[in-house]
């Protein structure tokens, strides 16, 4: 504590709990031109939090739902208006889901799991031990098509558990991740090795393959009704989306 930040006292402690205690202990110090400062802060900063953003995200993305392939933002809106409240989110999405965090309010601290590096693969097993760790909630896994082929034999153990989670697997046909970081980085667009085009990979075959029942997802009409279907049944499901594949190879001179 205080390595990267220096702080004259540091706390560690439950947020919450801490600011009950310390919120009425400030208020006593502060006079009435403290408490106008204040007050004048955070309506300047008002049109800044998460619920402002949050709504103009949502006006530049409702007009993408009719886009295919589908777009992954438009996907993430759909997902976060229609995922129940008591819901868990296990985020390996990487690129298909930058925005998710934007659009799902984050309601208690095991309502969200996902990366803190940049070490990928983990996403359908970490699902499974999310749901064996709360069987009373639903949990749904956000997953990139990339990343789940580091381990999609959790998919079994999924299904041989019965553990009623929801996957959706944004199939963009490749590492889209390593595409952007070789363009932003070296101004490469030689992609090689970063498709899955030839063969391409049916995903919700595999799913279905290692005992989970799936289905592919093209038209962005089509994902209320998948979704909903997923959430209510007691096996688990994989909802395989094809999305905007991203970065392509500029064509040759």
């Amino acid at each position: 504590m205080g390595k990267n930040y220096p702080s004259e006292i540091a706390l560690r402690s439950d947020v919450g709990v801490t600011l009950r205690v310390l919120v009425p202990m400030l208020q006593d110090k502060i006079d009435a031109k403290g408490q106008f400062t204040s007050v004048e802060r955070l309506e300047s900063i008002a049109p800044n939090n998460w619920s402002a953003r949050r709504e103009e995200m949502r006006a530049k993305t409702v007009g993408l739902a009719n886009e295919m392939p589908i777009n992954p933002d438009w996907l993430m809106l759909q997902l976060a208006e229609s995922i129940p409240e008591n819901a868990i989110i296990v985020d390996e999405g990487l690129t298909g889901a930058k925005n998710l965090l934007g659009f799902v309010p984050l309601r208690d601290r095991y309502s969200y799991f996902g990366m803190v590096s940049g070490g990928i693969g983990w996403g359908i097993a970490a699902a499974a031990g999310v749901q064996l760790a709360q069987p009373d909630r639903p949990v749904v896994a956000v997953l990139g098509d990339g990343s789940s082929l580091y381990s999609p034999q959790a998919l079994w153990s999924a299904a041989h558990l019965n553990l009623p989670i929801t996957f959706v697997m944004l199939n963009n046909r490749g590492y889209r991740i390593l595409k952007e970081r070789l363009i932003a980085f070296h101004g490469d667009d030689r992609f090689i090795g970063m498709d899955f085009d030839a063969p391409t990979i049916d995903l919700a075959g595999l799913a279905r393959s290692l005992g989970v029942e799936a289905q592919t997802v093209t038209n962005p009409k089509d994902f209320a009704q998948s979704f909903d279907t997923a959430l209510t049944d007691s096996r688990p499901r994989l909802i395989e989306v094809m999305v905007e594949p991203g970065p392509q190879r500029r064509a040759p001179n």
